[in-house]
């Protein structure tokens, strides 16, 4: 009882022990470890220190006070961390001031997804800080409790009479780190009230960050539940000008203004991989360009369409540059984004192709010009009516240029503009239908429609502009980089050259669609209810249990998986192409490594897609012993052809274009997988031959370490024939005949007398293991017809029948 009653007069005691406590709880520690710290009736506080133990549990909090002390020596973060509270407390603060209420209601779309992309960036500052406080918390608060832990188990030794009659040396010692126990205690409040403050402060911060994105995104609902309503009197009532929109439009400026230099400040990792890739594009590009220009008659034909791009080299860094700010800054500020967008409106007309411009005429010029003016137009109209009367001929201008266009013939599609053919004027008479009822609805006094149908169409039309530029121009980019003497010469690309051109291509231009249509969306203010409506769809499934599975899972499920099996096969195919001509590899390495490299890029992507449709790995280890139970029962064959297949692809007793014969198949080996090997037969048949055989049975390899084959041919000619003068006509036509080695020399050997002749034997080699057959034929071939040249008969089996007369005795 004393002794809570002394932890209940210390302020600093009772903070840290209710620290400690609150911790264990939420740890969810057993209850025998909190147990004995729980105030209750059931008698002490905690586990008093026996006496054997006293000195050295007072040396083991004497090191506890030591760290407390150095802890409390070293520079405090409390005044930094409070410092960047401060950072992010001040733009939240003049947010709630100057847009609540009517006043976020008085500011148009582009303003507030503006503004809710910082309150998003003022939501990830705030998880930023608070994950570095609760690192730098967390020495504290163990201290603290450390601390606390050890007085209550002080107290209850000098509650249960422990420390009394110690010697006075022990007692002393014992007094000396009680002390030392109080000191930091007291310093560790302070820190630990100090903590409290800016805890308490950053929950009100995080509270307000809620709220205010609650409230901007309440607003944005707002406006796209008014596209099909009227917000203001028709044209012919009221037009309103004067009405006073100078305060909204200049409170949204400052607010652009400092999520910009808030966001620049901030400094992330998108940042820092945006300026690399700016900074790297320029030198590559001036390299290129002067690389082209010094070897231009080198170029090819297929090169040509990156001259564009390489003879405005800075019109391209800075149409790639400004790009790729909206590739790695999604989230940052409209204003950003704006003017990367404004800044690009010369250089899209500028690395247009030739052919290109040629066929749209004057069609770039009228988007860029639009896109221009409607920039213009939002960054300084501040009347609410000036600014509907703006729209309104801007819309009206679009319109007619529009019907100019439809009216103006286009010369005929050439090359990759034919499939544009039939879609042209179906999109432009669309184009048309859309401003005429975005002019319909400006009049009507439906605003927020109008204007989303006259930005959409104008900046998706720029937009489509912008992408197709950047893609003609990386195409260009990547033919002269291909077309290069040092990759021109790898293997990969001059077998592959084409087709990985080709693939680059629908790569690039399947991102360009992909972005257009996820823009042009946006801007028609579709995105959001359409990735609601998806995200409600993707969210539908089954629950059972810890088991669940969601049409969303599903899908990343496929995707991940077949984007694995992708990247899978590029690699392999791309180790094969590289590796197997590598000098300093020995014989089959590049194989092995193709394959391996295949089968683990494939299980880490099978694995990364199980993990992103939702498996835990408590899940996925249930998995393995369900499948190891089924190699115990009846996989057996299965894993022992995938051990195989691992012993062959380390010990590479064949590879790929090898000769063997295995299992009682003869034939080339065309591919090595984990499971089973591929032959193809000399008749033509593709034999698939589990690895486990070829490792259990007798496997010959024709071309392991070169082509080479040795062949016999069987000679006999007729008795009385010079053996001396048949080794040498042997020996000249064997060693006349094409594709006989040299080396080792053909060799014509007597072998013996039979039945019918004289027996010789002609033994030669050849380089060419595949056409062996082919010299033997032609080599026997020659050697009949020197034979017979020579005049040399060659005996063959003759069967004698000799008739006799009966005699009279016997019956004719």
């Amino acid at each position: 009882m004393q002794t809570l009653v002394r932890i209940m007069t210390s302020p600093v005691r009772l903070l840290a022990a209710t620290i400690w406590l609150l911790a264990l709880t939420i740890a969810g520690l057993p209850a025998a470890i909190a147990a004995p710290l729980q105030p209750a009736a059931r008698g002490t506080l905690t586990v008093p220190i026996a006496v054997q133990d006293i000195l050295k549990q007072a040396d083991e909090d004497q090191q506890l006070v030591d760290f407390s002390r150095q802890l409390l020596a070293a520079p405090s973060p409390f005044n930094r961390l409070r410092g960047a509270l401060d950072a992010i407390a001040e733009p939240v603060n003049a947010k709630l001031l100057t847009t609540q209420g009517a006043a976020l209601r008085e500011l148009p779309i582009m303003r507030l997804e503006s503004l809710d992309r910082h309150w998003e960036f003022d939501a990830r500052r705030y998880a930023r800080w608070e994950a570095e406080s609760r690192a730098a918390f967390a020495p504290y608060e163990e201290s603290a409790m450390q601390l606390a832990q050890r007085r209550l188990a002080w107290s209850a030794a000098r509650t249960a009479g422990v420390l009394d009659g110690l010697p006075p040396v022990m007692s002393a010692r014992v007094d000396a780190v009680l002390a030392q126990i109080d000191e930091c205690e007291a310093a560790l409040g302070t820190a630990l009230s100090t903590q409290f403050e800016l805890t308490q402060r950053a929950s009100t911060i995080k509270a307000r960050i809620r709220s205010g994105k609650s409230d901007v995104a309440a607003a944005i609902d707002d406006i796209d539940r008014r596209l099909l309503k009227i917000d203001v009197p028709p044209l012919w009532q009221d037009l309103s000008i004067g009405a006073g929109a100078q305060g909204a439009v200049q409170r949204g400026l400052e607010i652009e203004t400092r999520f910009a230099r808030d966001y620049n400040a901030a400094g992330t990792g998108n940042q820092q991989a945006l300026r690399v890739v700016q900074i790297l594009l320029l030198p590559l590009i001036l390299a290129l360009a002067l690389r082209s220009r010094r070897y231009h008659a080198a170029i090819d034909a297929q090169v040509n369409t990156g001259t564009s791009a390489l003879g405005r080299p800075i019109s391209t860094w800075l149409l790639l540059a400004m790009l790729a700010v909206l590739v790695f800054e999604p989230d940052a500020p409209l204003l950003v984004q704006e003017f990367a967008l404004v800044l690009a409106l010369v250089p899209v007309l500028r690395l247009l192709p030739g052919d290109t411009a040629a066929w749209l005429g004057m069609r770039p010029a009228i988007a860029v010009g639009l896109y221009a003016i409607d920039r213009l137009g939002v960054a300084l109209v501040a009347d609410v009516g000036i600014y509907r009367l703006f729209t309104l001929v801007l819309n009206l201008l679009a319109l007619g240029l529009t019907l100019w266009m439809l009216r103006r013939p286009w010369s005929p599609p050439i090359g990759r503009f034919k499939a544009l053919k039939s879609a042209r004027r179906p999109l432009e008479w669309s184009v048309l239908l859309i401003l005429a009822v975005a002019a319909i609805c400006n009049v009507a006094g439906n605003i927020s429609l109008a204007e989303t149908l006259t930005s959409g169409v104008i900046e998706s039309g720029y937009m489509a502009l912008l992408l197709y530029a950047s893609v003609t121009a990386c195409q260009g980019l990547l033919r002269v980089v291909l077309s290069q003497s040092r990759l021109a010469g790898r293997s990969l690309v001059h077998r592959q050259g084409p087709a990985l051109q080709a693939a680059l291509d629908r790569l690039l231009v399947l991102a360009a669609l992909i972005g257009w249509l996820l823009y042009s969306l946006h801007r028609f203010r579709l995105l959001r209810p359409l990735h609601s409506a998806g995200s409600s769809v993707l969210a539908l499934g089954i629950e059972v249990g810890e088991v669940s599975i969601h049409l969303g899972d599903v899908l990343v499920f496929v995707f991940s998986t077949w984007l694995a099996m992708w990247i899978a096969q590029a690699v392999r195919r791309l180790l094969r192409e590289e590796l197997p001509g590598h000098s300093r590899l020995p014989r089959g390495v590049g194989n092995s490594i193709a394959s391996l490299s295949y089968y683990g890029v494939l299980l880490l992507g099978i694995l990364f897609a199980l993990s992103a449709a939702g498996f835990k790995v408590s899940q996925l280890m249930f998995i393995f012993g369900a499948l190891g139970v089924g190699i115990g029962f009846g996989l057996q064959n299965v894993v022992n052809n995938f051990v195989s297949g691992v012993v062959l692809m380390f010990e590479r007793p064949i590879q790929p274009g090898d000769m063997i014969d295995a299992a009682g198949i003869s034939g080339t080996v065309r591919e090595i997988s984990l499971r089973a090997t591929t032959i193809r037969t000399f008749e033509g048949a593709d034999s698939v031959v589990p690895n486990g055989l070829l490792l259990s049975g007798n496997l010959t390899n024709w071309t392991m370490y070169d082509r080479s084959r040795r062949f016999e041919i069987t000679i006999n000619v007729a008795y009385g024939t010079d053996p001396a003068q048949v080794t040498a006509i042997l020996n000249a036509t064997t060693s006349a005949t094409a594709g006989v080695a040299a080396d080792p020399a053909p060799v014509v050997l007597l072998t013996g007398a039979g039945d019918n002749g004289i027996n010789f034997s002609v033994r030669a080699w050849t380089t060419d293991v595949g056409r062996w057959m082919h010299v033997r034929g032609e080599l026997l071939e020659k050697i009949l017809a020197a034979l017979q040249a020579a005049g040399i008969e060659i005996p063959y089996q003759q069967l004698d029948i000799h008739l006799r007369k009966p005699t009279g005795d016997q019956p004719a």
